[in-house]
């Protein structure tokens, strides 16, 4: 069973429109956000089963049901930005793309001042939208952070230069947001 949900809808060109309005009238409770930069699109991300339900069958919305598999803690300050990286991974190369991003790859961006909190989930269904398996989401104090020495180190090591070898990495979805409303 999903314990969370997240909900992307592209904004033709940059413009809100009904599915917009039904994916924020939606009444599960979580982080409604808009693009900070690249394609214009809205998104939601809830927790909660009951809350993943409420998502279901909103017109031109692409959806997937998700199961947390790490969290790096809470953080006291709030976050201005969340950052979405999201993956295609074959079923063979999910534990090594987990070991990574747990042995590795958090561990190095949380070292940056203003890197709040990363979230990974596992992709358990999806209608519509691009196929993921892995999505996570970091949260960040303000855009800057994802300038810093430390993400560009945590972009730069062995381990991850193997994976960005492999076909199904440069595919890999992204997006930055900024928040609507506070999460719950």
């Amino acid at each position: 069973m999903a314990d969370a949900a997240f909900a992307l809808h592209a904004l033709p060109g940059g413009a809100p429109d009904d599915g917009m309005a039904r994916l924020f009238a939606a009444p599960a409770p979580g982080w409604r956000m808009l693009s900070a930069e690249g394609p214009a699109e809205a998104v939601l991300l809830t927790h909660g089963a009951a809350n993943a339900a409420a998502l279901a069958g909103i017109p031109g919305v692409a959806q997937y049901q998700l199961e947390q598999v790490s969290d790096s803690g809470p953080s006291a300050e709030p976050f201005g930005i969340i950052m979405m990286v999201a993956f295609d991974v074959p079923p063979d190369r999910t534990a090594e793309v987990d070991r990574w991003y747990d042995e590795e790859h958090i561990g190095l961006l949380m070292k940056a001042d203003g890197w709040l909190r990363a979230r990974r989930y596992r992709v358990l269904s999806h209608h519509g939208g691009p196929r993921w398996t892995s999505l996570a989401f970091h949260e960040l104090r303000d855009i800057t952070v994802m300038a810093s020495p430390e993400r560009a180190f945590a972009r730069s090591t062995a381990w991850r230069a193997r994976l960005e070898q492999e076909p199904w990495f440069p595919a890999a979805g992204r997006g930055v947001f900024r928040p609507m409303a506070v999460p719950d």
